[in-house]
């Protein structure tokens, strides 16, 4: 029975021996006999490096990437597959794996700005640059704003779109770049989504260029200028806290203007500028007034009048007659609300909220009405 009991505590300890060594093996497994797809890692960096058909190394890099070898065994390669492979398709899928690799990885940001410097495909280029643009790239790239700089005269306007993205992308990082920025939203023969990346970039980090608001004054006013990149000039002009009599103006015509989205921007834009933009009731009396106006030009116009009532006896009549006529209960509520904002009110506006208050078929509105009747003391 002894014997029995030894023989037993014999077996267990080999076996655990024979666990732990499997373990160790297993430990200490060379990475290149890693398999993905039927093939080691290794024999995949050989096809990448070696193979004379370009579908092959594309397949390659994928699976690589899949076997998530790309940022480790398989770097090298990588890297020199971007550099030295014949074939453009090739170099861009090991560029765009090597953008989801990320600036952690070794080498990466380095051989994404030099292929966007010196490769001859214009796909590749995109690529880099759209890799570039990746949101964790945007901190470590501003190293390299004056590359992307340059890369704005790229003659390949897909890789014009990509750079101007990722200079958005790194907002105030990209003051270096603002010179060629407001040259390419000045070009009315650059592409329009590089024109608008630059006017984002410009209108909110560019605030204290003196060329900023000149740039956006021109592209509001020109009726040559893409509708869309007007509405950002637009938006671009209500924030820069300027409020020079030609500002106003331009706003002004841009919201009488028969574009409903330059309407909006232009409402929007005359809003953020409060009592500066006092030059423009006559403008904004008319678009209130206007029942085919876009109900959200109108709230915000509401809010802007809401403002200029302080000082000014014909918004408040304005207001007074939003509330009680305008065709959206949400503006209705706005100009009440703005009418309990200004402290004392005529008569007439009393009387008016008075009857809101008592007869209006909509609880939300006579609720409001109550509210600031109460808040006046009346």
């Amino acid at each position: 029975m002894y014997r029995a009991a030894l023989f037993t505590l014999a077996a267990c300890f080999f076996v655990s021996c024979g666990a732990l060594a499997a373990q160790e093996k297993e430990k200490k497994k060379d990475p290149l006999d890693e398999e993905i797809a039927g093939k080691t890692v290794g024999e995949w960096i050989k096809i990448l490096r070696t193979h004379e058909n370009p579908n092959f190394r594309q397949a390659a890099v994928i699976a690589l990437y899949a076997a998530d070898a790309a940022g480790r065994t398989a770097l090298p390669a990588l890297l020199n597959a971007i550099e030295k492979d014949k074939d453009a398709q090739v170099r861009q899928k090991a560029v765009m794996v090597l953008g989801r690799l990320g600036p952690k990885t070794n080498g990466a940001l380095k051989a994404l700005v030099e292929a966007l410097q010196t490769d001859k495909a214009d796909e590749v280029r995109e690529e880099a640059a759209t890799a570039i643009g990746r949101e964790e790239f945007s901190e470590p790239a501003a190293a390299y704003v004056a590359v992307l700089a340059d890369a704005l005269k790229d003659p390949h306007a897909g890789t014009r779109i990509a750079v101007a993205g990722a200079l958005r992308n790194m907002g105030e990082n990209a003051r270096p770049a603002f010179g060629a920025l407001i040259e390419a939203a000045k070009n009315p023969k650059e592409h329009p989504l590089v024109r608008a990346a630059a006017v984002h970039v410009v209108s909110r980090h560019g605030k204290d260029n003196p060329q900023t608001v000149p740039l956006l004054l021109a592209l509001l006013k020109s009726s040559d200028t893409p509708a869309a990149l007007r509405e950002a000039a637009a938006e671009g002009l209500g924030r820069s806290g300027s409020d020079s009599p030609e500002v106003i103006t331009a706003l002004a015509d841009a919201l009488s203007g028969k574009n409903i989205e330059l309407r909006k921007a232009a409402a929007v834009a005359l809003g953020s500028m409060g009592v500066k933009a006092k030059s423009a009731w006559p403008t904004i009396k008319e678009r209130l007034s206007d029942a085919k106006e876009d109900s959200s030009v109108r709230n915000n116009l509401i809010r802007l009048t809401g403002t200029l009532a302080k000082s000014n006896t014909e918004a408040i009549k304005e207001l007074t007659a939003a509330a009680e006529n305008d065709q959206s209960t949400e503006n209705r509520i706005a100009a009440i609300q703005e009418l309990g904002e200004l402290g004392s009110l005529p008569e007439e506006t009393r009387k008016s909220l008075g009857r809101i208050a008592r007869q209006d078929a909509r609880a939300a509105i006579r609720e409001a009405a109550e509210k600031v009747l109460k808040k006046l003391g009346g």
